[in-house]
This record gives C-alpha cells, sequence and structure tokens, in this order.
C-alpha cells in the first residue's frame, strides 16, 4: 500500500509540474467541395469550428491558422483564399521555408474524398489534391512534426501512404469504400471545441485522446441511429507521437529559450525518451514481479519529474 501511495503522489506530481510548452503550431484546414449547399455549409461550420477553438481554448493565434475554404469568407480572420489547388501549394511551400526547425504543422481535411491509393483526393474547386501531391509536400518539412488529418469520406487509403517519422497521420475511414458522409469528422472537432476528451485531465487534448474520442463517439452514434458503421478512422503514428502531439500554442521557450534552444531541445528529448520508457514498462507489467514493476515505475516517474521540472525552469528563465 505504500507503494501504491508513494506512486500515487509521483502521478499527482507530475501533474502539477507537467510543463505547458510545446512546439509552435501552425494550422492550415483546408475545406473542400460541398456539391449541395447542406454539405458546403456543414464544411464551413466544422472549418470555423475548429479555428475557434484553436484560438480560443488551445491558445493559437489568428495568425497561426490557415483556413482555405470553397467559397469567399472574407470576414473570418483565419480565411486565406479559396482552397484550390495553387493556394494550397503555395501554403504549405511558404510553411516549410520557415526557418524554425521546432515548429509543428497540423493540417485538416475537410469535405468530400474519393480515389484509392496514391490517387486518393480531396474534391477542391478545380484541380484536386491527391495523396501523392500531400506526400510531396510534407516531405520539405523533413523532421519537422507534422500532424495530417484527412476527415473526408474514402480517405483511408492515405494513411499508408503518408506514414513516416515524425508524421501522425490520421484518416475518417479505413478504406476508399467507406464513402458515405464522415461522422467521425464532426466528433473530432467536438474533441478540442467542447469538454470531455481529456481523458488524462492534464488540461489539454492530444490528437490520440481526440482520435479515442472521436472513434467513441461515432461508434455510439451508429448504435443510438441502429445502423450499420460505414466508417472506421486510423490513425497511423509510427513514433507514438499523437499521445504527446497538441494542439495548442507557445513554443520551446518563454522566459529565455528560443525555439532553437539545443538545451531545451535536449530536454524534451530525454522527457519523451522517459515517457516511451514509462509505456514500454506498462506494457510488460504482466510478466515482471509486481514489487520490480513499481520500483521501475517508481523510479522512472521521478526522473520524469524531475525533467519535466528542469524544463519548466528553464521557461521560466529562472
Amino acid at each position: 500500500m505504500r507503494c501504491v501511495s508513494r506512486l500515487t503522489l509521483l502521478v499527482s506530481v507530475l501533474t502539477c509540474v507537467a510543463t505547458g510548452a510545446v512546439a509552435q503550431t501552425q494550422l492550415v484546414i483546408v475545406s473542400g467541395l460541398g456539391g449541395a449547399p447542406k454539405y458546403s455549409a456543414e464544411f464551413a461550420v466544422l472549418s470555423h469550428t475548429l479555428a475557434q477553438a484553436a484560438r480560443d481554448r488551445a491558445a493559437i493565434p489568428d495568425s497561426a491558422i490557415m483556413w482555405f475554404s470553397e467559397k469567399s469568407a472574407v470576414n473570418s480572420p483565419w480565411y486565406r483564399g479559396i482552397s484550390r489547388r495553387e493556394n494550397v501549394e503555395r501554403a504549405f511551400a511558404t510553411l516549410a521555408e520557415r526557418p524554425d526547425s521546432n515548429a509543428q504543422l497540423v493540417v485538416v481535411l475537410i469535405g468530400h474524398g474519393s480515389g484509392e491509393g496514391a490517387e486518393t483526393r480531396i474534391s477542391l474547386p478545380g484541380a484536386d489534391l491527391t495523396a501523392a501531391d500531400f506526400a510531396r509536400m510534407l516531405s520539405r518539412f523533413g523532421q519537422r512534426p507534422v500532424a495530417f488529418i484527412n476527415l473526408t469520406s474514402a480517405s483511408g487509403d492515405m494513411a499508408q501512404i503518408l506514414a513516416a517519422p515524425s508524421r501522425v497521420v490520421m484518416t475518417a475511414t479505413k478504406s476508399a469504400f467507406e464513402r458515405n458522409e464522415s461522422q467521425f469528422a464532426r466528433f473530432f472537432v467536438d474533441a478540442f471545441a467542447r469538454d470531455g476528451a481529456d481523458a488524462d485531465k492534464d488540461g489539454r487534448v492530444s490528437l490520440l485522446e481526440a482520435f479515442r474520442f472521436a472513434e467513441a463517439e461515432t461508434k455510439r452514434f451508429y448504435e443510438n441511429e441502429g445502423r450499420l458503421a460505414t466508417e472506421h478512422a486510423q490513425l497511423a503514428d509510427e513514433g507514438q507521437l499523437a499521445r504527446r502531439f497538441y494542439l495548442a500554442a507557445g513554443g520551446p521557450g518563454g522566459g529565455g529559450a528560443g525555439a532553437s534552444d539545443a538545451r531545451f531541445s535536449a530536454l524534451y528529448a530525454d522527457r519523451f525518451a522517459l515517457d516511451e520508457q514509462i509505456q514500454a514498462l506498462k506494457k510488460r507489467k504482466a510478466g515482471m514481479n509486481a514489487d520490480a514493476y513499481e520500483r521501475e515505475l517508481e523510479r522512472l516517474l521521478i526522473s520524469l519529474a524531475l525533467k519535466t521540472r528542469e524544463i519548466r525552469k528553464l521557461e521560466r528563465g529562472s
């Protein structure tokens, strides 16, 4: 009991000292052709709701949110142009040229999708953008953290094509044959716009938490409607980045630590490595002696708490 109490205390300490700093976030929302007034309106509302949640709940500045929409929305602080292929490509090129190697990019596609394999696409005004196009554009970001979230119908094939280290890829469906309107899309947006998705109660919603929330709500929707589920979301995350990837503002360093600060980057790398060790240990729990497991977990949690405290001190410039 003493060991359990100590571990509970450690978890509480970790919650209290956990750093709120994350890499600078650039959010790009691309909403495509509706094909009918009903869908055009739905896609615009989803895009606006996500952008507003990013600003109001995640503190991402308006200047870091780019929304490309089917129709002009000049009254929106996030509107950056019609969602034509050339406009989106230009935005990606501009972001890829920025010098901040720690900045993270979140791309969200909202609309209708079609096609298979590398030709999986989002329907846009004019020429569409395909999985092959996005793979080419994202290759310019190197090892920078990227989240590519395709909330369109028939989006499943993009997961395998775009999966890569330092990248989270999420699709609303598991294949090109799931072509019905995506319910997952609105629940994913809800994960950031409403309460309920923050499973670990740390005050933030990770991409993994948003995925699990939307997945559960989508399943509940079909069950309540008495309908066979026609979409099954996927998460491709080679580096298990989704659980520590947040839609949040900030940036490495406040009060003295710059975004390219080598010391800050090293501390974060150490913290992520400890987090990975904890997750790996939990997977081995069933085959371990209980006392040995608790001792090792305690050691790792203490190390994680100390590393987090170092990061917090560096953020404050103290």
